[in-house]
């Protein structure tokens, strides 16, 4: 009997990632929802049920949950598949969206390293990913966004990978009911409180009675556009070795160089110095006034925080200074992880689940210390230090010559027991991981940015 083309399809993206040249185990999220259940179906009939561990995370939202993970138990007993459960019980009063997804992945992050695994596979599919890319084209429009979910990214030590993202679901479905597996339904799916479910009931089904085969047209924009990305990167790294230095850019070679390739070099280079979200616009701007030969120098401001000193064959950045200002009231707020703020100096900082924009520091906390809050530093705030002392904010601010004006705004971020982790965007607390081994912690990143004066997602 041939193979059915969705075990096919699985397979092959197996082989792609080398998964049968190695013995190592993947991991698979399962939801009890149908694609996971579908994915967890045809891996089943492609590899080993040895090498196949299932990680399931009960997020205690609905009270269906607890009927999903029995099953759940029950079907890995029947087949002998080895179950991971995380519950989730701690939920905050906001933000619940974004906290639920950085449970389940930090959850998979500790599965595939108990394990072993080289692999993590979830059950995303072709409508998922067009929900995406029509939420990003409405939200940003930027082309790099715009590509939605990859097949593939980069995890901790291992790899996420998409079996089914050029699968329809409707196809999922056929396959579930021509196989009788079981799948549970998640009603707040059918709410329309939320912009993806909006996407999902309306607006995707509106386009596609405009044009049935908007699913696959989308797929074939995302793997284009996949492509197109990749030149670009590969490009703008050759022309980057000539036109980079050390300290700027050189203008000459810049100068030479094609429009489009100007602007992605131009990207580029300020990525490097962590300054994001500059739109095309600004970058068209910047590119028209480099090219202004009759002025060889001079100064040009991009975004609100940033800017180009050009000095006749050479480019630098420069911050841009910004004055305290008078009687500016900081109001205290809770830490929504995940989420870029901005700062009285035009830099950002943000708490996340996984390393972007510039790490300040990695850390370890336990649910004692949730949630944390932002607010300005107090006269008796002091940091710990890794011999054991502390150091008092004012210190820190006195040593590394924070202008007097500006000491009133620095913010700092504090723990559930407002001792300070983060005096941000200049120096961490020590915290000493040996101390909380026996206590549920999850781990976090200080990151930081610059400002470009876009809003960021």
């Amino acid at each position: 009997m041939a193979a059915d083309p969705l075990q096919i399809t699985v397979k092959r993206c197996l082989q792609r990632y080398r998964f049968f040249d190695c013995s190592t185990p993947l991991v698979v999220a399962v939801s009890t929802g149908v694609d996971s259940m579908v994915l967890l179906d045809l891996l089943q009939r492609v590899t080993a049920k040895q090498r196949i561990v299932v990680a399931h995370v009960n997020h205690h939202l609905r009270k269906q949950s607890v009927q999903e993970e029995e099953y759940l138990r029950q079907y890995c007993e029947k087949h002998q598949l080895q179950l991971y459960v995380d519950q989730w019980v701690h939920h905050p009063e906001h933000g619940i969206e974004t906290a639920a997804r950085n449970e389940r992945y930090q959850f998979f992050a500790k599965v595939v390293q108990r394990v072993g695994a080289s692999l993590l596979l979830t059950a995303h599919h072709e409508n998922d990913l067009a929900e995406t890319m029509l939420m990003k084209l409405v939200r940003t429009g930027d082309l790099q966004e715009l590509i939605g979910i990859k097949e593939s990214r980069p995890f901790h030590e291992a790899q996420i990978i998409r079996p089914l993202l050029a699968v329809p679901k409707s196809q999922l479905i056929q396959y579930a009911e021509h196989h009788g597996i079981r799948w549970f339904e998640d009603a707040t799916n059918q709410e329309d409180d939320t912009f993806r479910n909006r996407v999902r009931h309306h607006y995707l089904p509106a386009l596609q009675q405009e044009n049935p085969q908007l699913l696959d047209h989308m797929y074939r924009l995302h793997s284009e556009l996949g492509e197109l990305l990749d030149f670009q990167q590969e490009e703008a790294d050759a022309h980057a070795k000539t036109v980079f230095t050390e300290d700027g850019l050189k203008l000459r070679e810049y100068q030479k160089c094609v429009p489009v390739l100007r602007r992605w070099l131009l990207r580029k280079w300020l990525n490097q110095h962590h300054w994001y979200n500059v739109s095309l616009l600004e970058l068209k701007q910047a590119d028209h006034w480099l090219m202004n030969q009759q002025k060889p120098t001079g100064e040009y401001q991009v975004g609100t925080a940033v800017q180009l000193i050009k000095n006749y064959s050479n480019v630098q950045l420069q911050k841009v200074q910004k004055s305290a200002k008078k009687n500016v009231k900081i109001t205290d707020f809770m830490v929504e992880f995940d989420h870029w703020y901005t700062d009285t100096n035009g830099d950002c900082f943000g708490v996340f689940s996984q390393p972007v924009g510039k790490v300040q520091a990695k850390v370890w906390l336990t649910d004692n210390q949730l949630p944390l809050r932002v607010r300005t530093w107090r006269p008796n705030d002091e940091v710990r230090l890794k011999n054991g002392h502390h150091q008092k904010v004012r210190r820190i601010l006195i040593d590394q010559k924070v202008p007097q004006s500006m000491r009133p705004l620095q913010l700092v971020v504090v723990d559930h027991q407002d001792q300070v982790l983060w005096v941000v965007n200049r120096k961490t607390a020590w915290l000493d991981r040996r101390t909380i081994r026996d206590q549920n912690y999850q781990e976090w990143y200080f990151c930081q940015k610059r400002d470009t004066g876009e809003n960021d997602e």
